[in-house]
């Protein structure tokens, strides 16, 4: 077989293997992010209170609805497939052999993390493959500065998909310029690239000035979810989470890259990227995931191939034993109990830890809720009905409820909820209110108070969550909903 032709192979394999998982996987539904993307392209704009608008964007652009999980889930897989096409084309650019293209294939395709961020649709799978390619593009400037132009448009679209992306862009690029590139500065290609740069993130820009650069309280306030960890877990974090097989790979790769004085800026940009998960105490390892598979592309080469062939081995064995953590492949009770015996069950955000990891604990039973609201309002009159609204805690419970078409309208103050509260223009008589929270810091604003029912959720912590009907507000609508606001 012809080694110029294996990544893309490989690409196509994780595609097709990671598309096979959502149509025949274990049972799960959609996942709680997914439902507030789809919220978001029913309201397309330039830009929302967590996120800019190129992810919402394609969604809106393909009319994709929702109504199919595996056509929800088709971008972030393409995604995956040409991370793994990338990574094999480094290696080749390196000169590889078949046996390295297909290790270092191999090795991205069995990351647990990366698993995690391809198997759902979010801004995350695409950055992965925006950093992977802000790199090879980088390490084919020396052949042709037009790539340079080509940078420019990765850092606009890279932006327009998630701000943060600026932190990968950075590390990046800024050690390429000043160890081996800053003759490139005076280039008229990437000055070409920036001014592109700059016409491609404009529009969010824009909406961000117009309203008020909320993003900044958002991305504040998201620092609260944060759990602080020691420095050793966040290092054994990185390791269990790349798959530790990989580990004398990825190493490997920082090596090779430092021997290299026209790629060592790739070695530097992992190690501000590995100082700064370190500096903030992270606990989410996927924070600088986008950036592995690039240093396996750079380890195999490195590695005899005796002990690749070990890896190869060591690889797919606890590939294969982490995959029921990272995929869907056994259903919910099964992967409970699998994760569990082999005590993973990571806690990455606040009052996020529950009987499955919360990448799959978040796909389970949201039309419980809708059900359970739909039934507790039953003994409602029309009248009353019309004149009541759900106050939705945060955007799972808003976005979920408007996917299963709560006959009761919706307001929330999570992120972008908050903006959209002038939709509701009726003057509600009747609230209800989810959670014993909700209960404790509302009753006070209404005349009655009474708890209508309960819902619960399997394998999380929403077990047995009181709802409410608040009727008669002391206060106005407006003052209610302004109490609302949560950016986080």
């Amino acid at each position: 077989m012809n080694r110029k032709n294996l990544p893309l192979i490989w690409g196509i394999f994780y595609f097709l293997c990671l598309n096979l998982i959502t149509l025949i996987g274990g049972g799960y539904g959609i996942f709680v992010d997914e439902y507030y993307y789809l919220a978001c392209a029913k309201r397309i704009a330039a830009g929302y209170i967590d996120h800019p608008p190129l992810s919402v964007f394609f969604l809106y652009a393909l009319g994709i609805s929702g109504d199919s999980i595996f056509s929800l889930r088709l971008l972030p897989t393409i995604s995956a497939g040409l991370t793994v096409f990338l990574t094999g084309s480094l290696v080749e650019k390196w000169k590889g052999d078949s046996f390295s293209i297909t290790l270092a294939s191999i090795s991205v395709m069995t990351i647990p993390v990366l698993q995690v961020l391809f198997g759902f649709y979010s801004m995350n799978a695409f950055e992965v493959l925006f950093v992977v390619g802000l790199v090879y593009f980088l390490t084919k400037v020396s052949e042709n500065n037009t790539y340079l132009t080509l940078i420019g448009i990765i850092a606009g679209v890279g932006i327009l998909n998630k701000h943060t992306f600026i932190v990968y862009f950075l590390a990046i690029t800024v050690p390429f310029f000043l160890l081996n590139g800053r003759e490139y500065l005076l280039s008229k290609w990437l000055w070409f690239g920036a001014l592109l740069s700059i016409i491609i993130v404009s529009p969010n820009l824009y909406w961000l000035y117009q309203n008020n650069f909320s993003s900044l309280a958002f991305y504040k306030g998201a620092t609260s979810k944060n759990i602080n960890l020691p420095y050793l877990q966040i290092l054994l974090d990185q390791i269990l989470s790349q798959n530790p097989a990989t580990l004398p790979i990825w190493i490997s790769g920082i090596i090779f890259y430092f021997r290299k004085k026209e790629f060592r800026f790739i070695a530097i940009a992992y190690l501000i990227l590995l100082f700064l998960l370190l500096a903030t105490r992270s606990s989410r390892p996927d924070r600088i995931a986008a950036i592995y598979p690039v240093l396996l592309a750079g380890g195999v080469i490195l590695i005899n191939p005796l002990f690749k062939k070990i890896l190869m081995a060591l690889i797919l064995l606890v590939g294969i034993v982490l995959a029921p953590v990272s995929l869907p492949i056994l259903s919910p009770e099964t992967a409970s109990k699998y994760v569990n015996f082999l005590g993973i069950v990571p806690e990455i955000e606040k009052g996020k830890k529950s009987g499955l990891p919360q990448w799959f604990g978040d796909r389970m039973d949201w039309k419980n809720l809708a059900d359970a609201i739909e039934e507790s309002t039953k003994k409602l009159s029309s009248e009353e009905k019309q004149n009541s609204i759900i106050v939705a805690n945060f955007y799972g419970h808003a976005s979920s409820l408007e996917y299963y078409k709560s006959s009761i309208p919706v307001v929330s103050g999570h992120n972008s909820y908050f903006l959209w509260q002038n939709e509701i223009t009726l003057t509600p008589q009747n609230y209800i209110l989810i959670g014993k929270e909700r209960f404790t810091n509302w009753k006070d604003y209404f005349e009655e108070v009474s708890e209508i029912g309960t819902f619960s959720r399997r394998f999380t912590k929403e077990q047995n969550i009181p709802i409410y009907l608040a009727r008669r507000p002391r206060i106005s609508k407006e003052e209610l909903f302004g109490k609302l606001k949560d950016f986080r």
